[in-house]
């Protein structure tokens, strides 16, 4: 996480709902990071509204991702195309209703994803190395590889979970839904 400076403000956009200049709510903030006691409590106000800890660098996740991102690139143009490759990718993977622990699930596998190919390129982007670096960013693109499958299996087990098993017996046939798929059996009475 990045601490603020007078150059860098706390926060580019306010939220509507904090009814406040972006200019007050960024002194105000200011204050309470120099310890001062009711400006700290307005800026607790403002954390009750669901979001706003998103809003003031809350989310390390988020955080950590937008300093992956930044590592893998300077070029503004390739930061906005690869932040909108990682949204189509979550967007894919969280389907259209996704349950709360699929979405941290998702932002995992975004992540590793995103960890793991910036590992390999910087690896591929050079023509060599000393052994003692090449063996480095072996073992770390190993690490990385195991994290995102890890990610992956973890998602694809807690969607398994979540699939409604269903038996329905009509007449003589016996219907077994599970997991997408149907099986129909014959019951004992043929």
């Amino acid at each position: 996480m990045s601490d603020t400076t007078a150059a860098n403000p706390p926060i580019a956009k306010v939220p509507a709902r904090w009814g406040r200049p972006l200019t007050e709510v960024n002194a105000t903030i200011r204050k309470a990071e120099k310890g001062d006691k009711a400006a700290l409590a307005e800026v607790r106000c403002w954390l009750s509204t669901p979001g706003a800890a998103d809003v003031l660098s809350g989310n390390l996740a988020q955080e950590a991702l937008q300093i992956l991102i930044g590592k893998c690139t300077s070029n503004p143009v390739i930061r906005e195309a690869l932040t909108r490759k990682l949204d189509e990718m979550r967007a894919e993977l969280s389907g259209p209703t996704p349950t709360p622990l699929e979405k941290l699930l998702v932002e995992r596998v975004v992540a590793t994803w995103l960890h793991l190919h910036h590992l390999e390129s910087e690896f591929a982007s050079k023509a060599s190395y000393p052994l003692e670096l090449g063996v480095y960013y072996q073992k770390a693109i190993s690490a990385a590889q195991k994290r995102y499958l890890t990610a992956i299996k973890g998602l694809s087990d807690v969607r398994k979970l979540a699939l409604p098993v269903l038996q329905v017996n009509i007449a003589k046939k016996q219907v077994n839904i599970a997991a997408g798929t149907v099986a129909t059996t014959p019951t004992s009475l043929d």
